[in-house]
């Protein structure tokens, strides 16, 4: 969750809020104001691009390719919440490329404005040319493969580190840093991912599990935030078990493999149970030790362990949570789950946030052990199976 003080999280149920919106012509030197009139952000841990903005109706700027438009302006969003007269707490909801601009069917002086967060600049300028990485610090490989691209933007660094071996990219930068889920990146050989978080940053970060700390509490029933819990439940994406290993070099056999699994009996997706083992395989010639192997399967697995379930928020709209908070909530029936946020959803001018989040019935969330493989799995070719 966005840091913010008490008197924010106290003042929810009586909050009046003001959207603020921003353009810049010139990558975040200058921000001029506009006005805004409607709009929803959105953001999804499960996505390469976290952030994205749509249907923002702005009023208060030319419109055309050397004014406010997709070729190069970038929109940045705050919400506001006054406490009294001159006195107000704000958060920050993304910084944004513009990627569509439209005034079709709106009134005069108005336009729709459609962005992205800055992870989809990275992915777009990949290498013309073969790219050659040197052994070093996965710390400094990503740095600087963000920063060809966006000089400007800092990097928060909250991972342990390792050398890297020497590689050989074709064309995926992004692939590189994070990537896709078959993407052998440095951030999945460290356990973790890279993002943009709220405030137009690069983080790299750990993978959270429903074992961390809450962040924000919700409550069902008369006074509660909780408007109307609703549950889908679904076998889909779900696994209990990753096998990680090392690539073939050399004619060398690969390091690995090492095997996470749910070994919590009481957990719903215990591998030992009625779910069923369902393992999923990555391989990665990044992962040159069985520590490394260890702490991917660890953490490939944590976000893809417990049930999905959505829920609807309407009387407390918090814009300070994040994708990957972890949260608590106590149900109609007062049991109490914790949740880790996978996306959220808020609108700018008034109405319910919405969260997709994923808990498990067992009070740890499922336990995660680890261990050294001595069974076949398979052939270990491609990056999953």
């Amino acid at each position: 969750m966005f840091p913010v003080s008490d008197r924010w999280l106290e003042s929810l149920s009586l909050a009046r809020y003001e959207p603020v919106v921003q353009w810049s012509p010139d990558r975040g030197n200058t921000w001029l104001d506009l006005t805004v009139h409607d709009g929803s952000i959105s953001a999804a841990s499960t996505s390469q691009v976290r952030w994205s903005a749509r249907g923002i109706i702005v009023s208060g700027a030319e419109i055309g390719r050397r004014a406010l438009s997709p070729y190069g302006s970038r929109v940045r969003v705050f919400m506001r919440m006054h406490y009294d007269r001159g006195n107000y707490e704000q958060v920050p909801l993304g910084v944004y490329r513009v990627e569509e601009v439209s005034q079709q069917g709106l009134r005069p002086g108005r336009a729709a404005l459609d962005g992205l967060s800055l992870e989809a600049q990275v992915q777009d300028e990949r290498f013309t040319s073969p790219r050659s990485l040197a052994i070093g610090p996965g710390q400094y490989w990503v740095e600087r493969l963000i920063k060809e691209v966006l000089p400007e933007v800092s990097l928060s660094w909250r991972l342990d580190d390792i050398l890297i071996p020497e590689l050989v990219e074709e064309r995926d930068r992004w692939g590189l840093i994070d990537g896709r889920s078959r993407d052998p990146s440095i951030a999945k050989s460290l356990g973790g991912r890279v993002f943009c978080d709220s405030r137009g940053s690069f983080v790299a970060a750990p993978v959270p599990t429903l074992e961390d700390t809450p962040a924000w509490a919700l409550a069902a029933g008369p006074g509660g935030a909780l408007v109307e819990p609703q549950q889908t439940l679904s076998r889909d994406g779900v696994y209990n078990q990753i096998v990680a290993q090392g690539a073939t070099e050399n004619g060398k056999p690969p390091v690995g493999p090492a095997i996470a699994s749910d070994d919590d009996p009481i957990s719903p997706t215990y591998y030992k149970g009625p779910f069923g083992a369902v393992p999923l395989f990555y391989t990665s010639k990044m992962l040159t030790t069985f520590q490394q192997c260890q702490k991917a399967a660890l953490s490939l697995l944590a976000p893809r362990l417990g049930l999905k379930q959505t829920v609807s928020v309407s009387a407390l709209v918090n814009y300070a949570i994040e994708p990957d908070d972890i949260i608590t909530v106590t149900m109609p029936d007062e049991t109490v789950e914790n949740h880790i946020v996978d996306s959220v959803s808020f609108p700018l001018t008034g109405g319910a946030m919405n969260l997709q989040t994923r808990s498990t019935s067992s009070p740890a969330g499922g336990r995660i052990t680890v261990e050294a493989s001595e069974d076949d799995y398979g052939d270990g070719e491609g990056s999953y199976e």
